[in-house]
Order: structure tokens, then sequence, then C-alpha cells
């Protein structure tokens, strides 16, 4: 997956916007580039180097752009110091890294958190992600559908109630207990299902330190900071999904208490770190064989068992929602899309996987590739496990351009068509030239 150099046109509309409101638009965006630009130099000593770069911030529905820094083709227009134009409609807008007109940059979508820290935070956590590969983070993609699973996610929210216990502790000395209470959920859950443990960890490496680093640069004091963590725990319950969430959550807790006994830590892990085994030695934890019998034995300090019911109440109704997906997407008819060289964004919250080999149903998505753009608002998208297929619902209006269904809608690019194939499904197809 990569990111294409695309050419356009500036929207003559933008210049025959009022002086005022664009003057307001620019002033706002200019203190935007300036909390941010503070921030990383007042933390460079995070990662021994200040973060700032080139950034987009994009607004998803006018696909405004404002940047604190050219493009190589030269396609930003500067307009009060900001460069200004309109992001092509075959790039995603997410909060996110992308290579476009020859920079990378960090991008954030438009509007931003009215609280300054929120949005310093949001900033600043994209802004590592552009750094991520100089600071020694080679990392690969990696599928955690354990997660959707009843033990799994037995385990993990039995990790994320210890480490809230953590937080509320009022003495350090019975934080770093519930610290490695959460670290025995965690260790067990990587017993249950093989290979857990690698990929568990390659996510906190990604997003998990993107996510602390945002935290540490927010210009939140240390108390506050404790209460933004508290309240992240209590809202993540509530998720839909754990699969790609639990790393946002996880590592900034983890790093809150570690940077409290070294403020360096960070600076001594790369991508081949095991994160589990890193945190166990900082916090003291043995690293002998755990038994079942302990472990529900710990879990009952956390409300073990009502955790136990609820994911055993949700099991059963999980199941049979999995089965009308899989009616959906692979029973049903269908268009079945052939993927390349793809540009995607996606809502991360609202992922279900399906078994291993069927890949995960995403319910907001967007996907660029040379046969158009594929817009998914709520009726759901299935993606392979390879990411070389994507499946919509049936079509119900197929026209030259455009081909709608349940919930999405595709922009068709010339030289492209949709046929129903005999086995009473759709394929997007290529006319012979």
């Amino acid at each position: 997956m990569k990111y294409l150099i695309g050419i356009w046109l500036m929207n003559l509309i933008f210049q025959t916007v009022a002086a005022h409101t664009t003057q307001v638009r620019t002033d706002s965006i200019a203190l935007y580039f300036s909390e941010a630009k503070k921030a990383t130099q007042q933390h460079a000593g995070l990662w021994n180097r200040d973060l700032y770069g080139p950034l987009l911030l994009a607004d998803p529905q006018t696909r405004q752009v404002y940047a604190n820094a050219p493009d190589k083709a030269g396609l930003l227009h500067s307009l009060n110091g900001i460069y200004q134009g309109i992001l092509p409609k075959d790039i995603p807008i997410a909060n996110t890294e992308i290579s476009w007109n020859g920079v990378h940059w960090a991008m954030v979508k438009l509007p931003l958190p009215d609280k300054r820290e929120d949005r310093t935070d949001l900033i600043t956590h994209e802004l590592f992600h552009v750094a991520q590969p100089s600071l020694g983070f080679e990392l690969k993609r990696e599928e955690n559908i354990h997660l959707d699973d009843r033990e799994g996610r037995i385990y993990l929210r039995l990790e994320m109630a210890a480490l809230r216990e953590a937080l509320l502790s009022s003495r350090l000395s019975r934080s770093e207990e519930h610290l490695r209470n959460a670290l025995i959920f965690r260790r067990y859950r990587h017993l249950l299902f093989r290979g857990a443990d690698a990929s568990e960890n390659s996510l906190e490496l990604l997003e998990g330190l993107a996510s602390y680093t945002g935290q540490m640069m927010s210009g939140r004091d240390k108390w506050q900071l404790r209460d933004y963590l508290i309240n992240r725990i209590n809202a993540f319950e509530e998720l839909p999904s754990y699969v790609r969430t639990f790393a946002y959550e996880t590592i900034p807790v983890y790093g809150f208490f570690l940077y409290q006994k070294d403020n360096n830590w960070n600076k001594k892990i790369d991508s081949d770190s095991d994160l589990t085994a890193f945190f166990s030695d900082a916090f003291g934890m043995e690293m002998r064989i755990i038994l079942q019998t302990y472990v529900k034995q710990v879990a009952d300090e956390y409300n073990g068992r009502t955790i136990v019911d609820e994911e055993q109440s949700r099991e059963i109704s999980h199941s049979a929602r999995l089965d009308l997906y899989r009616q959906k997407f692979l029973e049903n008819p269908h268009l079945e899309i052939r993927l390349g060289d793809i540009e995607i964004s996606f809502d991360f919250q609202n992922v279900i996987p399906l078994d291993e080999d069927e890949g995960m149903v995403y319910f907001t998505i967007q996907i660029s590739d040379q046969w158009g753009i594929l817009t998914v608002d709520g009726g759901g998208a299935l993606l392979r496990s390879d990411w070389r297929w994507v499946i919509v619902s049936e079509p119900l209006e197929i026209q030259k351009e455009i081909v709608r269904g349940d919930g999405w809608e595709i922009e068709l690019n010339e030289g492209y068509y949709i046929e129903k194939t005999v086995s009473g499904n759709y394929l997007l197809s290529r006319k012979n030239r």
C-alpha cells in the first residue's frame, strides 16, 4: 500500500471566500501549527529529536487542506504563510501519515478538538508516526482477531481493570502491584492464543508508542494525564471492538508509570523489543509459570465474575451476528473487487473479524485503487485477510460511473465496469483494450 502523487487544480471557489472568514480560518490554522511546533520543541528530549515536520490539516467535507510546508509538485499555494489547496478525491482523509506529492506528511482531520491539550495530543501522535521508521521502528501489520474471542476479551478487560486500579491507587507500591496483576492477565492471554504475544506487541509498538508520545507532549500535567487515562479506560469497554483499539490504551498507562521510574524508558526499545518482557522486568514481575487457578483467583479482585458473565452473554449474540455477516458477504449475491496498489482509511474502532482466513468487516472504510474509489458508510465491507480482495453486498444501482449498494458507493474510473458472473455474484472488471 502506498499513496500516489496526484496532479490537481486549485478550487477557484476558495479564492472567492470573504477575506474576513478566510483570515479567521487561517488564524486558527496558524495557531494549531504554532502549538504543535512549540510542543515538539519543548519535548524534543522524549525521543532525542524534534518531531515537528510536514503537517496537513484536512477538512473532510470540503477537502480543503492547510499545510505548514510546500509540496514538491508546487500544487499548494501560500496564503498568509499557510499552504492551501484541495486534496484529490482519491486521497482518503484520516488521522494518519501519508506520502503525497513528494512529501511525507502527518495528516489530521478538521475540525480539531476545542481543548489545546487534546489537539496537541492528536497532532503530535501523527507526527510521531512520520518519524517512527527513522527512530528504529520498522513494523508490519498484524491482526489481533483473538481479541474478539470471548477468552481474549475477558483477559484483556481484566488487564484494563488492573491498569485502572493502578491509576486510581494513591500509593506507588500498590499501583505497581496492580501493574503486575495486569501483566499476569496479559501473559495468561498470550498462553491461550498462539502468536498473540507477537501480534499484540506489533500493534503496541506501532500505535501504543504514538499514543504515549502524543499524550506526553499534550501539555497535561501528571494529575491531568492520570485522570485522562482513567477516562479513556472507562470509555474503552464500551467500544464495539478491541481488535485494533487496545494498544492506544495499554502502552500509555504502562508508560505513565515507567516514566516515573525512568523517563528514558522509551529510548531503550526498538522494533525487536518484547514489551511484555520489558514491562515485567521494570515492575518486578516474576517470570514464572502462570497457573489458571491463580489467574482466576487474582481475577476476583477485579470484578472478574461479572466480566465473564458479560462476555458469555455477548458471545451468544455475537456468534449470530457473525453468521449474518458471512451470509451477507459470502453466501448471498455480492460484489467482489480485486485490490492492487491501494490507499485506504477506516474507522479502527468498529471492525469485526470473521475467521482468520475470511477477513474483517469494516463498517466505515474508503479504498482508492486504479479502478476508482469505494466509500462504505455503515453498510459494511469484508476486507480479506491478505488485503487483496474486498467484498460488498449486491449492487442495487449500476451506472457507467457510479455503482451503489446498501451503505456503499463506487466511483468508477474509465475503463472499468461491473459484470455479473455465472455464480450470480458480481465482479469489478477491466475492459479489454
